[in-house]
Order: structure tokens, then C-alpha cells, then sequence
């Protein structure tokens, strides 16, 4: 399900952007004083994100790969007779080829990352007989065009590929020099069981490993759930666990995390993408952060005083370290530490401190990741911001 709304390598990255990038991660109420720099791109299971609007979870700063997806502006549609936009003429190659670019622009990808064509009214599983040989022919004049105006990105199309209608000619347009890799429709339902979106995952990457054996599936996923609501963190990593065992890769479409419902698959996603990208928490010690919202929300411009546990998890005594200074952090976030001296400590014993975290007024993302540090550990903390 995508908007309809008006607001904009190939070969090599068939296979190779199959194994490339990264999604977003960040474990339950834990920090380090150094808030978290966006991972390299040196995972194999490639995580891109569709964000544009003026507060967004900001799914980069936890390794994701910002990438477009191109809406059907034009509001394609074919008949027997012929295909049309906005019931009318076709745009002209220059009108087709500036509004594509603009939704690179929207969506602040780079020249490599992938394009994903949502024109679902002209999707082939959809249409019979002339009607779909029209929209194939369409199709492969549109595909052509994207590629000439984005040379370097590899181009998909958003679909329901579950559906197995026309499947030669989907085939078709998958040939070389057209699309480079599918993008099936994966989202959660409001209603939605974990059978139910697995029998309709699965058939779609049937389908696909059907047609190109060789292209790279990158399913459409959300924790937004279709209908109202975020995922729980349980279903996200669901989700995720069975594309990491199924597909090439996953495309965020448009994430939300307004409030503290959002807390659980923010969270959730922070650990998913721990792991992913290398950068999990790690050592012997453990830092907990309980912010005062009483849960993992915190407020942008003020600063908020966030009490801070340290504990020893290890079967081993640890040597006495420090706190770890904030570096890097984004969009002039900052923080500075109570106490700075942590001492040594027994198995399963603790120390405590307090985090004064600030958050200026002008920062836009709508979580941050943090990374506590201390000399000897580093754990992940994600917020959200409101």
C-alpha cells in the first residue's frame, strides 16, 4: 500500500546490493555516552529506507541505506485500447524523467541506491489479455526512462508477487537492461497473523526465485501497521528473521515512530540492526537508561537528566574504567556524565550514575540511537524524540 501523492551499477548491484547495507537497531534502555555514528555499509543484508518527510525515525544513523521510491504521479492506467495518465495523454520522456528526479531529491538517495517503480494500477498480476500487453509496453518504456535518468540505481517495481498472473510477461520485464530486482509487497495487516503474512511472503519470493533465480528480492516492509498502529517489537524481528532467511535485502517504507507506542519496534529495530551491521552491544558491563518518561521517550529541546545503571553481566571481576565522552553525535545532540569513575565490580554487581542529555529544539529525527560507552563495554540505547 503506497501514496498516491504529488510531493520525486545496475548489473552490478543485482547481485552485489544484494548483500550490502543495513536496517535500523537499537536494544531496549541501555546507553554509552557517545551517541551512535551510522554503520559502514559492510553487512550483507542490505537494509534501505523510504524517509522524506519533515520528522522521520532517521534509520540511517542505525545503518540503513536511504533509497526512492517513485509514487504514480501520473496516475497510470491502461485499457484494451491503449494506457493513459490521469485518464489523458501520457507525460512526455522530459515530464516522466524530471518528476523522477525529484523523488531522488525528495528521498535524499544516492546515485546507487535503488529505485522502486509504486504505479500499482498498471502492475501486469492486476490486468488480462491487452490491457496488461499495453501496460507491458508501458512498462518497459517507463523502466528505460528511470534508468536513463538515474544511470547508476538499480530499478524495481513495487508489487504483489504473490500473484502469479502474467507471470511471462513480469518475467519479461525483468530481462536485461529493465528491472534489476523485485520489491514485493510485505506489510502487516491490521488483523494480521504471523501464518497468514508468512503464506503470502513466501509464495511472493516463490515467484520471484521463479522467474530470475539470480535478481535480488528486497520485500516492502513497515512497522506501520496497514490499518493504524505500529508492530510490536516481537513481530518486527519476526519479520526481519524471515527475510534474513528468505530474501536479499528489505526496503522501510515511510516509518513512523511518533510517540511511545513506537518504543517497542524502535527498540526491537535498534537490536535487529545491532547485529546486522556488526555493532550489537558488547562487554562485560551492561548500561540500563531509565528515561523519566517512564518509558523510552525523551524530549528535543531541553535537557533531561537520565538515571543510568552500570552492571557487571560477565562470570568475572572487571577492572575499575570510565565513562565514555559523547563524540560524534548528530544534529547537535549532546550529553555529559554525573559520575565519570566506574569502579571495579563483582559478578552481577552494580554502579550508578546519571546521563544529562541534551536535545536542541532544531533536531528533526524522531528517534536517536546512542551508543553507552565505557573503556571496557558499549551498549545501544534507541529513543524516541517528541
Amino acid at each position: 500500500m503506497h501514496w498516491n501523492s504529488p510531493p520525486s551499477l545496475r548489473h552490478l548491484l543485482r547481485r552485489a546490493l544484494g548483500r550490502s547495507v543495513l536496517l535500523a537497531a537499537a536494544t531496549a534502555l541501555t546507553v554509552t555516552p557517545a551517541l551512535a555514528s551510522p554503520a559502514s555499509a559492510a553487512g550483507t543484508f542490505p537494509v534501505f529506507t523510504n524517509e522524506r518527510n519533515a520528522t522521520t525515525p532517521g534509520l540511517e544513523q542505525y545503518g540503513a541505506v536511504k533509497a526512492t521510491v517513485a509514487y504514480d504521479w501520473f496516475a497510470f492506467t491502461c485499457d484494451t485500447s491503449a494506457c493513459y495518465s490521469n485518464g489523458g495523454a501520457l507525460p512526455t520522456e522530459t515530464e516522466y524523467k524530471t518528476k523522477m528526479l525529484d523523488y531522488i531529491s525528495q528521498f535524499g538517495a544516492g546515485d546507487t541506491a535503488p529505485v522502486v517503480l509504486d504505479f500499482e494500477n498498471i502492475v501486469v498480476t492486476k490486468l488480462s489479455g491487452t490491457a496488461a500487453t499495453n501496460a507491458f509496453d508501458l512498462w518497459k518504456e517507463l523502466i528505460t526512462w528511470t534508468h536513463e535518468a538515474a544511470p547508476s540505481a538499480p530499478v524495481g517495481m513495487y508489487g504483489y508477487d504473490y500473484n502469479a498472473t502474467n507471470n511471462t510477461l513480469t518475467k519479461a520485464l525483468h530481462a536485461d537492461g529493465l528491472l534489476d530486482f523485485f520489491a514485493p509487497r510485505a506489510y502487516w495487516d491490521s488483523g494480521e497473523t504471523e501464518s497468514s503474512w508468512k503464506t503470502q511472503f513466501d509464495a511472493s519470493v516463490a515467484n520471484d526465485r521463479s522467474l530470475v533465480p539470480d535478481q535480488p528480492i528486497y520485500p516492502y516492509v513497515s512497522p506501520n501497521i496497514i490499518g493504524g498502529g505500529y508492530v510490536s517489537g516481537t513481530t518486527w524481528s519476526y519479520i526481519l528473521t524471515q527475510a534474513k532467511a528468505s530474501a536479499d535485502g528489505v526496503v522501510v517504507w515511510e516509518p513512523g515512530a511518533a510517540d511511545s507506542t513506537a518504543c517497542n519496534w524502535v527498540s526491537q529495530n535498534s537490536y535487529e540492526m545491532g547485529v546486522i551491521t556488526g555493532t550489537s552491544s558488547s562487554g562485560p558491563l551492561t548500561a540500563t537508561a531509565t528515561a523519566p518518561s517512564g518509558n523510552c521517550t525523551v524530549p528535543r529541546g531541553a535537557t533531561t537528566s537520565v538515571p543510568v545503571t552500570i552492571k557487571n553481566t560477565s562470570s568475572a571481576t572487571t577492572a575499575a574504567t570510565t565513562m565514555q565522552s559523547f563524540t560524534g553525535a548528530p544534529q547537535g545532540i549532546s550529553g555529559a556524565w554525573q559520575y565519570w569513575n566506574v569502579p571495579a565490580l563483582a559478578p552481577g554487581a552494580t554502579w550508578n550514575t546519571t546521563l544529562y542529555l541534551t536535545i536542541p529544539s532544531t533536531e528533526t529525527w524522531s528517534t536517536a540511537l546512542f551508543h553507552l560507552r565505557t573503556g571496557l563495554s558499549d551498549t545501544r540505547w534507541a529513543t524516541v524524540v517528541l
